[in-house]
């Protein structure tokens, strides 16, 4: 089942932003395909691809609304070697 993460509510305090919520969800790395929702000011296309790519993800689609995305990501396989 693929997990939905919105992050356009606003943020209360500093770990309520967008940035550290989704970092979060990330480290624990629980998730094989997750989508993320967020507005553009608050995460960058760029920035959420950079972080996916560092945590283990590959970003699969991202699909633009007015004023958010949604953006799918899928956990890369382990490499064996």
């Amino acid at each position: 089942m693929t997990r939905v993460l919105d992050l356009r509510p606003g943020s209360t305090s500093c770990t309520d932003h967008p940035m550290v919520r989704f970092l979060n969800v990330l480290n624990r790395g629980e998730d094989a395909e997750l989508v993320v929702v967020a507005r553009r000011e608050d995460m960058p296309v760029g920035v959420l691809r950079m972080v996916a790519s560092r945590s283990g993800y590959e970003v699969v689609e991202v699909r633009f609304e007015e004023a958010h995305y949604e953006a799918l990501l899928r956990k890369r396989e382990a490499s064996t070697v």
